[in-house]
């Protein structure tokens, strides 16, 4: 996003100072204004022109004629996020880009940036029976606690999603509930975790209160172990 905040690339506070400069400048209303970028409409920009200038300014996957780079959009976002946003990337009948294709493509691709599905999909190290999985599990949750998804990337001591790790690994059959140990190997085939010689004897010995929350717990636990 582009919030104004200590969380700013270097030197792009002055591009978007720059990009804004016939709109008011980095006010108070455009700040707030572009907190809200995600959720402005699909076909209007709120800050004419804005989208192209940011582009052309902070990236090399957008060029003022030749519009994206379909390689480089990979690159940054993964394959998901390219195909779900490769008809408004493209630039079809158009003979050079232009603001409103600018707007068009990369509003797409930071709108689906944080979405839980494509989070998914772009995890590197998971099987595609695994990302099934977790899909399938999501579904289970109600939607409103789908945007917390993006939140196991910073291993809260709490589970963001409860009882999410417990459904697929069950699903994925990685824990035997029967003798209470996990299957490691499968594990790191079918998650990539934990990494080959890394310390995780202790991993299986921690309890949570209840048995979603052991399970993410020990499960933390193999995935942060080196």
């Amino acid at each position: 996003s582009f919030k104004q905040s200590s969380a700013l690339l270097n030197g792009e506070e002055r591009s978007i100072r720059k990009c804004l400069k016939n709109y008011g400048g980095l006010s108070a209303a455009n700040a707030e204004r572009l907190d809200r970028y995600t959720q402005w409409s699909d076909s209007y920009e709120e800050v004419p022109c804005f989208t192209q200038c940011y582009l052309l300014e902070m990236f090399d996957f957008y060029h003022e004629e030749a519009g994206f780079d379909a390689l480089r959009i990979k690159q940054h976002f993964g394959e998901a996020v390219y195909e779900a946003c490769s008809e408004r990337l493209k630039l079809g009948d158009l003979k050079q880009s232009s603001c409103e294709h600018a707007y068009a493509g990369f509003h797409c691709i930071v709108s689906l940036e944080n979405d839980p599905f494509i989070l998914i999909e772009n995890m590197q190290n998971a099987t595609r029976a695994a990302k099934s999985a977790m899909k399938e599990c999501l579904q289970q949750v109600e939607q409103v606690e789908w945007s917390r998804l993006g939140d196991y990337a910073r291993f809260p001591v709490t589970e963001p999603i409860p009882c999410f790790t417990r459904c697929f690994i069950s699903r994925l059959e990685l824990f035997d509930e029967r003798t209470r140990r996990w299957r490691v190997p499968a594990m790191r085939q079918s998650l990539g975790v934990p990494t080959p010689g890394a310390q995780v004897s202790g991993c299986a010995r921690r309890s949570g209160r209840n048995p979603c929350a052991t399970m993410y717990d020990q499960f933390t636990c193999f995935v942060m172990a080196v």
